[in-house]
């Protein structure tokens, strides 16, 4: 009975109001195809998440002792930009943006500026108060929203909206399209701030030496409630992209709300979303606070960090959804491969592993995932401001050129083969010249 109420709070941990917004976009935008873009959402979204959980947790839940493989330097430099990402750049001003969008497409006329500081004043004064507001939210009014979420799902798929629309592309494409989407979930990324919290659970229930399968049991009940989730709302999404043409994620979720519930039911689903945000948002601004404690080492107040990351997410979720998304793209793209490489590194073992193997990896990731972020950045930055530098555009063809080369014209994921090669010549010189040392974290 532990394992399973450890594994539903794995999921409500996971599961935040914002993720609700991309399975539906896949169906609408896949069509009759929505399987496959399921599949290759879950991959990312649920599938790496377990394994970057199981990771961890051998790490004992240690995000510091779980990144140190990377060295010293790029550990502080991969933990920062997580930080960011769930934190302030991206997950953070997403649960207002999600809140703010969904009560204007419901049509309430309030503005985004002003909906966002009192989202956000409130959300503070949680974070940094001790209350039980939190607590309240989060044992009753998000069992609310799964409760509506589930209903929905289920009349949505025994009685389908409309029909699916055709689309025509390769299912090779199809999936990493998809797969890349379930970056945005960020679920991956927070399994590094999250799982400490359920392993310190695991312990105070007397699992202490059984943390990583207690940990392995409770993530597979996690998961299922995500698959079956993500891959139902894929489903509806699907079941409406005949219907309805050049709807935003929000919009798109507001329009199968209001279908299925109707009016009045699709406002107990808004009301408990809204809510949820708020306990997300609370969350992370405390979680991500105490990590830029730890990593100034005690030079940067938890107030301070509260109030720096509040305002930076505040001014941010005025962008909208969809361009806070395209924001933390560029981000992501850098830290997820860096991340998948610390989640197979220490799943198979630190003391296995061989330094120059280990460095030469993460040079190698870390510069074709730079250079890929960059490219991507300039393009977001100039469609956000609605500029185009010609020397921006020159940067940009020419990385694109370099990248395209060293990828060996993977664009959906190019630091894979410049890895495998790099893995594969390291490995056959260290096997050749016997010169295995295992990695020193103390560096």
């Amino acid at each position: 009975m532990d394992i399973i109420v450890i594994g539903f709070a794995l999921f409500a941990m996971f599961f935040g109001a914002g993720n609700l917004i991309f399975p539906p976009m896949l169906g609408y935008t896949y069509g009759n195809n929505w399987l496959y873009a399921g599949i290759g959402f879950t991959i990312v979204g649920v599938g790496l998440t377990l394994i970057a959980v199981i990771s961890v947790a051998k790490s004992h839940g240690n995000i510091f002792s779980f990144t140190s493989l990377a060295g010293n330097k790029l550990s502080k430099v991969i933990i920062f930009i997580i930080a960011l990402c769930i934190g302030p750049l991206g997950a953070i001003p997403r649960t207002a943006a999600t809140s703010s969008e969904m009560l204007t497409s419901s049509g309430f006329n309030i503005s985004p500026l002003v909906f966002s500081i009192i989202f956000f004043f409130i959300s503070l004064c949680l974070a940094l108060g001790e209350s039980s507001v939190v607590d309240f939210i989060g044992k009753f009014l998000t069992p609310l929203l799964l409760i509506s979420l589930f209903i929905m799902i289920i009349v949505g798929v025994i009685n389908p909206i409309g029909e699916m629309k055709d689309v025509n592309m390769h299912t090779g494409k199809i999936l990493s399209n998809s797969m890349l989407e379930g970056y945005n979930t960020m679920d991956a990324l927070a399994a590094l701030a999250f799982t400490p919290i359920i392993v310190k659970s695991i312990v105070k229930k007397g699992y202490k030496n059984e943390i990583l399968k207690k940990t392995i049991e409770a993530s597979f009940v996690a998961v299922i409630g995500l698959v079956l989730v993500y891959m139902s709302l894929a489903y509806l999404g699907a079941s409406v992209s005949k219907s309805v043409d050049g709807l935003s994620r929000v919009e798109l979720l507001n329009f199968i709300s209001k279908e299925i519930l109707g009016s009045k039911g699709r406002y107990i689903l808004l009301i408990a979303l809204i809510l949820a945000c708020f306990t997300t948002a609370t969350g992370l601004i405390s979680s991500i606070s105490e990590i830029f404690v730890k990593y100034s080492n005690n030079r940067l107040s938890y107030k301070f960090n509260a109030c720096l990351i509040t305002l930076t997410s505040l001014v941010l979720s005025v962008l909208g959804v969809d361009s806070i998304v395209e924001f933390t793209g560029p981000f992501l793209q850098f830290a997820y491969p860096l991340a998948i490489l610390l989640v197979i590194f220490n799943l198979y073992g630190k003391n296995k592993l061989d330094k120059i193997l280990v460095r030469n990896s993460f040079i190698t990731v870390s510069i074709v995932s730079f250079i890929d972020a960059i490219i991507s950045f300039i393009s977001v930055i100039e469609k956000l401001l609605n500029i185009n530098f010609e020397l921006f555009d020159a940067i940009q063809e020419a990385l694109s050129n370099i990248l395209k080369i060293i990828s060996i014209n993977n664009k959906d994921f190019p630091w894979v083969y410049p890895f495998i090669i790099v893995f594969i010549l390291t490995l056959i010189y260290v096997n050749k010249f016997n010169s295995k040392t295992n990695i020193d974290l103390s560096k």
